[in-house]
């Protein structure tokens, strides 16, 4: 075909490279590379939509901050104003007197290493047996494995109200009440992080896993010398939802804990409120005291969080 007859043809006219288009009537039209009409107008539209995107984003984002800006200006504030000035988002004068009365007047320190020690606990415990669970579930082929995966997601439908006399009785028989573990234990089983484990590691190359099973590796070795390093942002990920939901939870540990040195910073929280007299000067400065290490642990992790959440599911069996 000879070059007059091309509908479109590249030609290259120093740096720059010329595009040239025939039209019907068999005049010949050229533009700069980049500049052809249809070009311009896909990327003005997808300048559009970004920026369209962008703003939906930050006004979430706003949404979702000015709380937290509103609790830590009422924290900033003098306990008489924080009602007064409820409207203002700026304190009319900063105080730090309600963090001095919060160190004094309560164990705000105890309950923070308990908070952590509590979210640590169920975190790693919560991670090595769904971990394990996901491997078996997922690698090692048994009768009716998808039948018992397929029983613990269904105990997901269970309100975990409706596990509370049961799971208390139970920690009375393990002498398990007001102790750390009489939180933790409960919460090491998770059928989410089973499930989200389990079809991460479903994206795993089967490949792998029978050359090591060919070169004599055992299940454990091949657990801990395989499985581990490939799963680390599953693992990053299912650390921050463990860590979080332990680090939010109240009901449970209102149940379980009956000493204050014991309590948790969600629990300490709900005795400042009171019965008569509410503390809110109190309340909102433990609460920002709360959100601040969640915050630091989700910008510390946020890129293997997203990795986590990126890869999941991916792959084939």
């Amino acid at each position: 075909m000879t070059p007059e007859k091309k509908a479109q043809t590249g030609r290259t006219r120093g740096p720059e490279v010329q595009v040239t288009e025939l039209s019907e009537d068999g005049t010949e039209r050229s533009w700069p590379n980049g500049l052809h009409p249809d070009g311009r107008r896909r990327r003005l539209q997808g300048g559009y939509k970004k920026v369209v995107a962008t703003a939906l984003v930050a006004v979430v984002a706003i949404l979702f901050l000015i709380p937290f800006y509103w609790l830590l200006v009422s924290a900033l504030r003098p306990a008489n104003r924080i009602f007064a000035d409820a409207g203002s988002f700026w304190p009319s004068t900063v105080t730090l007197d309600n963090f001095r009365a919060l160190f004094d007047l309560t164990p705000i320190g105890t309950w923070f290493v308990n908070s952590v020690i509590l979210a640590a606990g169920s975190a790693i415990g919560s991670l090595i047996v769904v971990t394990m669970a996901a491997y078996a579930l997922a690698k090692i082929r048994f009768p009716f494995r998808n039948t018992i995966f397929v029983g613990i997601l269904a105990s997901q439908m269970l309100p975990f109200h409706l596990l509370l006399i049961p799971l208390f009785l139970l920690m009375i028989d393990l002498s398990l009440i007001d102790t750390h573990l009489g939180v933790i234990v409960p919460m090491l089983a998770h059928p989410f992080g089973l499930f989200y484990m389990r079809q991460y590691m479903l994206g795993l190359p089967q490949d792998v896993f029978d050359a090591a099973r060919v070169d004599g590796a055992s299940e454990y070795r091949i657990f801990f010398g395989v499985v581990v390093p490939m799963v680390k942002p599953a693992l990053a990920t299912l650390a921050i939802i463990f860590s979080l939901e332990q680090w939010n939870d109240l009901l449970w540990p209102l149940i379980v804990m009956r000493s204050e040195e014991n309590f948790p910073l969600a629990v300490g929280i709900t005795t400042l409120v009171g019965l008569y007299r509410p503390r809110w000067d109190l309340v909102m400065t433990a609460a920002v005291l709360a959100v601040i290490p969640i915050m630091i642990l989700f910008f510390l992790m946020r890129r293997q969080f997203i990795n986590g959440l990126g890869q999941f599911g991916t792959g084939s069996k």
